[in-house]
């Protein structure tokens, strides 16, 4: 009987309802922590490239974002409902489509029931509840207002929930949540919430393959941290992992604590795991603390150490194992980076990277790349640039690990190297003014070779013409050089006190070319680009200079238009030659997308070249080598072709060839052909292949085979498969990795095999590294992890 209190209720605007809305977001946040590691050190993972598990329990069939509230309205709650009846007791009935907003919050319902005495809101029949972050349904609950003189403090309780978190798709249930806050003027003093008998899946919650379970649970949001009592983690239903007591974030900011740890095996270090801390040490600041077991070799230390500021980033990496039982001495690493923006035109970077042995990345690498390592590059530079200037100071100490160098041809040490490059025009007259100079010390640690300073000034004045189809730039250069020599030789040591005469060289050189273009068919246009360079450099003896930093570079379509066939600062090749070119392109012009360039040149001579790097050689021939290359890139596929043939020989000294195909992270082709060769002289040939196929929606075949022909053996193999899960994903990888023989102590073992695997709940992370994924992309080119 509604005894004439019945009403329709609609727009109906209940300020005093607003202080206890909030509690529901703030039980939300349970469920968002759970989406992350348990310490928050570790990115949010990619998406699965498979559909996320289907939606089937009630909490998830319905979820709406909820309004945001104007400025004006933000504290406001809007409640409506097909009928109120009023009470005499001072209580509120509101039956069918009971909807109640809040800024970012919706509360719907059957019926709700208002004590204005107790401040009470109870709800009853289909409670559903959606925020930004997450949507719950309950079978009933009340929220409890209870004014006092020290203050507000309200509580909510709802009973039997599932929710969804749409952004993850995590799903979950809780048998009771409970939630208060107190709150004294305009300051909360405390927020918690207590979940009974949760459990949380991103899987189909009626019949989930990973589940994760807690008797309770237990937030604190002024904190941003929760605790947990008796976790259980299932995986089909079979418990695998317990904990009586965990703690973890509740947001995005990060709290010290353990990651989950990571086991593996590889020949070189037995059985092996990893157990990661990591340490949250101030907001710009944090460490990763890793104790690594090796059962073939020991406990190792492993640190990672990051800082950023205003002006710099930087960190610090490093491990130690004390008294390796294999090499029966102690072994480390340490790496240290920085970057500097001390002024918006002076940057400081500084890169130092050291290891105590030639063995260790052919005993820790877990890629080719790392293990062939032969060189530490030890950097720190300090740049400034203003207009078209750029000066840079440069120290750098290259430290040799292999054993096989001779002390005499370990690379030279830069203390320092001071550079001023830059151009600018001259007034209105189009000539352009460039200078390229530099100062370097060149220390060695044998001192039975020459060290000491260059300073080399370049000078240069080119008068740039161009029009719409052609450009003609005529240029000449002034090299001037000085080198300061065995300051600190001894006379009775050879070729450590030498005198130079300063070399002075005028170079002078003609670049011009034409550009043509015809339409093709689909709105596409080709070009074609003849080129001319003729340069001309006259003959200074140099067999007296010492080689500090010169050498001689592959010769590529890019060298045909260098004007020096060297590299470095010791050597300036004389020739008189021109430079015959020719580069064809097809391209959409609306885009300037490239489909296809392909380029080919060739330098013929007019006088012999007596500059070598050693000593002084005659070069008798007319024209060098001719060299190709094409890039294509159409659709899903790309490819690139080097090619130079030698015309003395006539035959392919040096030619690559690489093939790729990737229409989506799951189907991936990639094959590749490299060789090297001196006439019959056969230096290096190789073949790479690698692939990454989906058999269906749930395998993956995963392999990479990296084979020298030259000396008839494997140098990098790999072979596992992917199963992929809308919840759960696993790697399973075997490496056969090739050992650097040069390197390593122990000629007998000739290769690493290893055993990666990678297992993924999604919502949660892996449950054992990211080692799998971190090899295969060092390795398989155009691979990207799409299994977590």
């Amino acid at each position: 009987m509604c005894n004439g209190m019945c009403n329709s209720m609609r727009g109906y605007t209940y300020n005093k309802v607003s202080h206890h809305l909030p509690l529901l977001i703030l039980f939300s946040a349970i469920f968002l922590s759970l989406n992350t590691q348990l310490v928050h050190a570790e990115s949010k993972p990619a998406p699965s490239a498979n559909k996320t598990c289907p939606v089937n329990n009630r909490s998830t069939s319905h979820y709406t974002a909820p309004r945001v509230f104007s400025k004006v309205n933000i504290e406001n709650t809007d409640i409506s409902a097909d009928f109120t009846e009023s009470r005499s007791d001072n209580s509120t009935s509101l039956d069918g489509d009971v909807i109640i907003e809040k800024n970012e919050m919706r509360i719907t319902a059957d019926h709700a029931d208002y004590y204005n005495k107790e401040k009470v809101i109870k709800f009853s029949g289909d409670v559903h509840i959606d925020t930004l972050d997450m949507s719950l349904d309950a079978n009933n609950g009340e929220i409890n207002l209870d004014e006092t003189d020290s203050g507000d403090q309200s509580s909510g309780t709802f009973n039997s929930t599932t929710f969804y978190l749409p952004d993850s798709n995590m799903k979950g249930q809780a048998e009771t949540v409970i939630s208060s806050d107190r709150i004294e003027g305009e300051v909360t003093e405390t927020k918690n919430t207590v979940l009974y008998d949760a459990s949380i899946t991103s899987c189909d919650l009626a019949d989930p393959d990973w589940l994760l379970s807690a008797d309770e649970i237990r937030l604190d949001h002024d904190d941003e941290s929760g605790a947990a009592d008796h976790v259980v983690m299932r995986f089909k239903g079979v418990p695998f992992l317990y904990t009586p007591h965990l703690r973890f974030p509740t947001s995005n900011k990060r709290r010290s604590g353990f990651l989950f740890p990571t086991a593996g095996t590889t020949t070189t270090t037995g059985a092996e795991l990893f157990t990661p801390w990591y340490w949250n040490i101030a907001p710009n600041q944090d460490a990763l603390i890793t104790p690594h077991y090796m059962d073939k070799r020991g406990l190792e230390l492993g640190a990672d150490y990051r800082y950023l500021t205003k002006a710099s980033s930087g960190g610090f990496n490093g491990t130690y194992l004390p008294n390796d039982n294999l090499r029966k001495n102690d072994r480390y690493m340490v790496h240290y980076k920085q970057n500097s923006r001390i002024s918006s035109n002076l940057i400081f970077n500084t890169d130092v990277l050291d290891v105590s042995d030639s063995d260790y990345f052919n005993d820790f690498a877990r890629s080719l790349n790392a293990s062939s390592v032969t060189h530490l590059n030890r950097i720190a530079t300090l740049d400034y640039n203003i207009s078209n200037w750029h000066m840079k100071a440069l120290v750098q100490d290259i430290k040799t690990i292999d054993p096989t160098i001779a002390m005499s041809d370990k690379p030279y040490e830069r203390l320092p190297q001071l550079t001023l490059n830059g151009s600018s025009d001259i007034l209105d007259s189009g000539v352009r003014l460039s200078m390229n100079s530099e100062y370097v010390y060149f220390g060695h640690q044998d001192n039975t070779i020459a060290t000491g300073g260059r300073m080399t000034l370049r000078p240069s004045l080119s008068l740039p013409l161009k029009g719409a189809a052609w450009f003609f730039t005529p240029a000449v250069k002034l090299s001037h050089t000085n080198y300061d020599l065995g300051t600190d030789g001894n006379d009775s040591i050879p070729g450590t006190n030498i005198s130079i005469a300063d070399r002075n060289l005028l170079t002078s050189s003609l670049d011009t070319g034409l550009f043509f273009e015809r339409p093709l068919g689909g709105g596409y246009r080709q070009t074609l680009e003849p080129r001319l360079l003729y340069l001309h450099v006259p003959f200074k003896k140099q067999s007296d200079i010492p080689l500090f930093d010169t050498n001689r570079p592959d010769f590529t379509v890019a060298q045909l238009f260098r004007d020096n066939r060297f590299i470095g600062g010791d050597r300036i090749g004389d020739t008189n030659q021109l430079t015959v070119a020719l580069t064809s392109r097809i391209l959409n012009p609306s885009t300037g997308t490239e489909f296809l360039r392909t380029s080919i040149g060739q330098i013929f001579y007019f006088k012999n070249r007596r500059v070598a790097l050693n000593g002084d050689s005659v070069d008798f021939r007319n024209s060098s080598d001719i060299v190709a290359n094409l890039n294509a890139n159409w659709r899903h596929w790309k490819g690139d072709v080097n090619l130079q043939w030698d015309t003395q020989s006539h035959v392919l000294s040096q030619n690559s060839i690489n093939l790729h195909y990737r229409s989506d992270a799951r189907h991936l082709f990639n094959i590749g052909y490299r060789k090297r060769a001196n006439g019959d002289n056969v230096s290096l040939e190789q073949i790479d292949t690698s692939f990454v196929y989906a058999i269906n929606k749930n395998y993956t075949g995963i392999a990479r085979w990296n084979y020298s022909l030259k000396d008839n053996k494997g140098l990098d193999t790999i072979a596992g498969f992917a199963y992929d899960s809308c919840c759960w994903s696993i790697q399973l990888l075997g490496q056969r990795r090739v050992l650097n023989t040069s390197t390593s102590s122990n000629s007998e073992s000739a290769y690493d095999n290893s055993i990666l695997v990678q297992f993924v709940f999604k919502g949660l992370g892996s449950l054992s590294g990211s080692g799998a994924s971190t090899t295969l992309k060092q390795s398989i080119y155009g691979y990207t992890d799409v299994f977590r």
